[in-house]
């Protein structure tokens, strides 16, 4: 049987050059189906969780790794977060009246969504966060990544993402492969040569530029056996695929050490019958908060 909601690591070429293929199905229909966003906010979302997979999987941390997005514009906030055991939770703020202007632009790019706007993406690891900030100034969200790997990690790198919405036959589908050449290996360089290691890359991105959209969302056809029709001749390496699903970690102490670090007038606004109705954006689970519980 095909597992979804997995991503597959992989080496070609002795090393030289490292991937990752992922595809998310199940979680994505319950991120998208549970707020009821429209097509172009759930493609927005699935895109964004992909690339929050392949990030997570591409850094060292150990917690949670957070991809998110403010903006301007129709949309003004998205984020993807992703822990070390695999849970994985997303929302999209969004102006409907503003997005509903936009269906007359053919050719959306990221800016028509988000005017102007940031991603951001933060690692927790050892008690210590990493951050990448990334311009959005291309015209998809995976085009800013790949600017980012390439001009602030200097790495060559090539990403594909396929999305399908939902279907008859099937909820929404996202997969995606990236692809990026290692440091050459002194021992390898020397054994085969500068020129000959460039053209073992040229090869793996026009064999990765050959994949096809269905390929990367056809359900039956698993990730392993997509990644041997691609580069079984480039001595192709698996390593061990991680599972992901749907998961919100929030916690009524979350929420209550959230509201400590507001001022007594704004919790007193917030204040309706002697409670506070707080209302997870991830999940949607409501939590009741008292003023006795806050100390008050």
């Amino acid at each position: 049987m095909t597992e979804n909601n997995v991503i597959q690591p992989f080496l070609i070429d002795a090393g030289m050059s490292r991937g990752q293929a992922v595809r998310l199905t199940s979680v994505l229909d319950t991120m998208i189906n549970q707020h009821q966003y429209p097509e172009q906010i759930g493609k927005l979302l699935a895109e964004a969780a992909v690339l929050t997979a392949m990030l997570a999987s591409s850094v060292k941390y150990d917690g949670v790794f957070t991809l998110q997005i403010q903006g301007k514009g129709a949309v003004t906030g998205l984020v993807v977060s992703l822990t070390t055991s695999g849970q994985m939770r997303g929302y999209v703020h969004f102006d409907d009246a503003m997005l509903q202007k936009l269906d007359s632009i053919k050719q959306k790019n990221i800016t028509d969504y988000f005017g102007k706007g940031t991603l951001a993406f933060t690692a927790e690891q050892a008690g210590q966060t990493y951050q990448g900030i990334i311009a959005l100034d291309k015209e998809t969200l995976t085009d800013c990544v790949l600017s980012y790997f390439e001009q602030s990690e200097q790495i060559d790198t090539q990403i594909k993402v396929a999305i399908v919405p939902p279907e008859k036959e099937h909820g929404w589908i996202a997969g995606a492969v990236l692809l990026q050449k290692m440091p050459f290996d002194s021992k390898l360089t020397e054994q085969l040569g500068t020129d000959q290691l460039n053209e073992l890359w040229q090869t793996s991105v026009i064999l990765l530029k050959s994949l096809t959209d269905s390929e990367m969302t056809d359900l039956s056809l698993d990730l392993e056996k997509m990644l041997y029709r691609l580069f079984h001749q480039n001595d192709l390496h698996y390593f061990p695929k991680k599972s992901f699903n749907f998961g919100c970690h929030c916690s009524k102490e979350k929420v209550l050490n959230m509201l400590k670090t507001f001022s007594k007038q704004d919790l007193d606004e917030m204040t309706v019958d002697g409670k506070i109705s707080i209302d997870c954006q991830f999940c949607g689970k409501s939590y009741t908060i008292t003023p006795s519980e806050l100390g008050a």
